[in-house]
């Protein structure tokens, strides 16, 4: 079996990955996928769910000799598409070229992903995945997300302590202001994006790995409404309540998750309110600065054997 990872040559963790798994003594090859068409190439026959991957080097991989993938990054393929030239020989290569690559992506032969395409889908839908986790039992912070100005307005008065953000992602977490809740500004902010808004959870930032069973936590200590703003964030390895690892597992399985990191804030009354599951997070400095065996323990499931999918009858 060999073991892939789908990412960019020059990205810190697909390289860490690449490194570990040779070490150990796996089978490994990179994916860049925007090398599809151009130089990395596929087959596929969809009724016996079988195919091949052939790499740039010419090395050609069945998609049954795969054990496991590692999704670091998805940058799209070779071509590009406008929508000035919707209907034209170069937009339609695009499209085939996708529909190709995410067949390979959702095909159920036994490969096991880390993670699926449809757990990348529901990370850059954070509306979806906050109403699929919500409906799992797990608790999230009051929420609103939207363009609606009366609307975004009632929510802050009903929720005076209330942080914004991104719907997709690509921004910091900041505090909600009047300023921000001014007619002109408000108003022309919400023509070009929708929002979300979240009650602001007074207590600490808790991150959690979750690989198959294994859960590592870690207060993230931060005077920051963001974290990830602050570099001088203290990691403090703490156990993971049980009750923390039954909503991790609930988590996963909704999503469809067979490792993630996910945030949550904790109350200082000790309730957990989950913020966001990233299906491919960072981890080497956290691993690092906690001491947790993220990434080998991320290796142990990736290579664990697992049932192949048996072709369909003549």
């Amino acid at each position: 079996m060999k073991h892939l990872v789908l990412g960019h040559a020059r990205d810190q963790h697909a390289q860490h990955m690449m490194a570990r798994l040779g070490e150990r003594g796996f089978q490994t090859a990179l994916v860049e996928s925007p090398s599809f068409p151009s130089s990395l190439a596929l087959s596929i026959d969809p009724g016996r769910a079988q195919g091949a991957l052939t790499l740039e080097d010419g090395a050609s991989i069945a998609f049954d000799d795969i054990g496991s993938v590692y999704w670091r990054n998805y940058g799209g393929v070779t071509a590009e598409s406008t929508r000035a030239t919707r209907g034209t020989a170069a937009d339609i290569a695009y499209f085939d070229s996708m529909a190709c690559l995410r067949s390979w992506f959702q095909m159920k032969n036994g490969t096991r992903w880390f993670n699926s395409w449809d757990a990348f889908q529901s990370h850059q839908e954070k509306p979806h995945q906050l109403g699929l986790v919500a409906r799992a039992g797990v608790r999230i912070p009051r929420t609103y997300i939207g363009n609606h100005a009366d609307d975004i307005r009632a929510f802050c008065q009903a929720v005076p302590e209330a942080i914004f953000k991104p719907v997709y992602g690509g921004s910091h977490t900041q505090r909600i202001t009047e300023r921000h809740l001014a007619g002109d500004h408000l108003a022309k902010a919400l023509t070009q994006a929708p929002i979300t808004l979240q009650e602001y959870i007074e207590g600490t930032n808790v991150r959690t790995y979750a690989i198959g069973a294994t859960c590592f936590s870690a207060e993230l200590i931060s005077d920051k409404v963001d974290f990830r703003e602050d570099r001088d964030m203290k990691i403090v390895p703490i156990e993971t309540p049980p009750a923390l690892a039954a909503d991790a597992a609930a988590i996963m399985d909704v999503l469809g998750l067979r490792w993630t990191a996910i945030d949550w804030r904790r109350t200082n009354a000790g309730e957990f309110h989950f913020l966001e599951a990233n299906p491919s997070p960072m981890f080497i400095a956290f691993e690092q600065r906690s001491g947790y065996p993220i990434g080998d323990t991320l290796i142990d499931h990736m290579t664990q054997p697992a049932a192949r999918h048996s072709p369909a009858p003549e």
